[in-house]
């Protein structure tokens, strides 16, 4: 028999077995709550490690045979299904209308230019009713200068006083003259 701590004190190690499972390792005469117990020993460190390794080595080894499985599938496929209608083969690989825009700044500028065109030079509105488009600032000096046109007003346009007030402005008696 070994020499050790534990193996010269006989009666240490008969307490010691004599002792529930989970009261090993207790100093003795510690008190007891029986509702409460202790584990004997740590967790193994090989085990897990050995399990972790193994579940590596099994997700990989499931990745490989799912790869192969597709690959399989996709050959068969080809090989058994029936060519692909000319319809489908004339059609072009670009996706269906409205697709993202590829560059959404370079888009804005064009945009941008092309408004800044409109509204900066003279062209063409119809040709054939002789109507033509001018920059914006010379629209707005013959504006100033001549006014606005003055329109026809339709026949049956009826008007009243603001200061009458009646049912259909919805002031009746509610109106005053502005304070000057």
């Amino acid at each position: 028999m070994a020499s050790t701590e534990h193996s010269a004190h006989p009666s240490f190690l008969r307490r010691w077995l004599a002792m529930a499972p989970g009261r090993r390792g207790m100093a003795v005469g510690a008190p007891v709550h029986p509702d409460v117990q202790f584990e004997d020993s740590d967790i193994g460190a090989w085990g897990v490690v050995a399990a972790g390794v193994g579940l590596l080595v099994g997700v990989w080894i499931i990745v490989v045979l799912v790869y192969f499985v597709f690959t399989f599938f996709a050959h068969h496929r080809a090989a058994v299904s029936p060519p692909a209608p000319p319809l489908v083969r004339e059609r072009s690989s670009a996706p269906a209308a409205p697709r993202l825009q590829v560059s959404p700044r370079a888009d804005l500028k064009d945009l941008r230019a092309y408004e800044d065109s409109q509204l900066h030079q003279y062209g063409w509105a119809d040709r054939k009713k002789e109507i033509v488009t001018i920059p914006i600032e010379r629209a707005m000096q013959l504006v100033a200068a001549r006014g606005i046109p003055l329109q026809k007003a339709p026949a049956d346009l009826k008007l009243s006083v603001p200061s009458a007030g009646t049912r259909r402005t919805g002031f009746e008696g509610k109106v005053e003259p502005e304070p000057r």
